[in-house]
């Protein structure tokens, strides 16, 4: 169903059963997949010189929210989900299963992995580059330039399975290891090694991730979480995960 306020360029591709609210503009070369719903207000494949592509390509079964703008030259996969008033720039990747919460902000040039959940107001920096499964919880920043202001940019690197606890602050160029742990309000300077608790400003080695204990639980351990968290993800993932706890 497509409101009859809604502006669609005649070169945008609109799959099957989507729904497209009041006042949505879709600019030439959108792509929205089948079953997607793109709530009121939305504006999406708004062009800029800076996209290495003319289209804008949103994945079925995806809901995009009211207020949310989106420019042309990045691809979006399947089951996306967004909150309100979110902003994706040009040239970025997105993967599948990916939740970016309300005034979530995805900036030019960047790379998000598979089934990443990000809060609201999470602002992911230029030419970041972020792995898979990974939880940012709200307020998380990348930044990306050393000397503000100035041309240097300096993507931050996530790997995955790592935790962004809220109010964590990334500087530029910093490599967040596979399944590290960084507490709320950290800020973090320096990389962080493949299964750390980082926490503190400057963020300071606590202890491997490995050893913390879930609260009310002491017998169960609390990382790395996909041994004990599996609440949205597939059976085959489950069942994988589950796996390297036997080996």
């Amino acid at each position: 169903m497509i409101h009859p306020s809604a502006i669609i360029s005649p070169n945008a591709k609109i799959g099957n059963n989507v729904t497209i609210g009041a006042f949505c503009i879709i600019h030439d070369f959108v792509e929205i997949g089948d079953n997607s719903t793109i709530d009121n207000y939305c504006e999406l494949g708004i062009p800029t010189p800076l996209a290495n592509s003319d289209a804008l390509i949103i994945g079925d079964n995806s809901r995009i929210r009211s207020h949310s703008c989106l420019y042309t030259g990045s691809n979006i996969g399947h089951n996306f989900v967004s909150g309100h008033y979110v902003t994706i720039r040009e040239n970025s990747s997105i993967g599948t299963n990916v939740q970016l919460g309300s005034r979530g902000d995805i900036q030019g040039d960047c790379e998000i992995g598979n089934f990443t959940k990000m809060h609201a107001d999470v602002h992911i920096g230029k030419a970041s580059k972020v792995g898979q499964y990974v939880w940012m919880f709200p307020e998380v920043l990348l930044t990306n330039d050393p000397t503000p202001p100035s041309e240097t940019l300096e993507g931050v690197v996530i790997e995955d399975f790592v935790v962004l606890a809220s109010k964590v602050l990334i500087l530029p160029g910093v490599i967040v290891g596979k399944d590290s742990v960084v507490a709320a309000g950290s800020v973090v300077k320096n990389n962080i090694d493949t299964g750390l608790v980082f926490s503190g400003n400057p963020a300071k080695k606590l202890c491997k991730s490995n050893i913390l204990r879930l609260k009310g639980n002491i017998k169960q351990k609390a990382y790395p979480w996909r041994y004990r968290f599996h609440r949205g993800y597939t059976d085959s993932d489950v069942k994988a995960w589950l796996s390297e706890i036997d080996s």
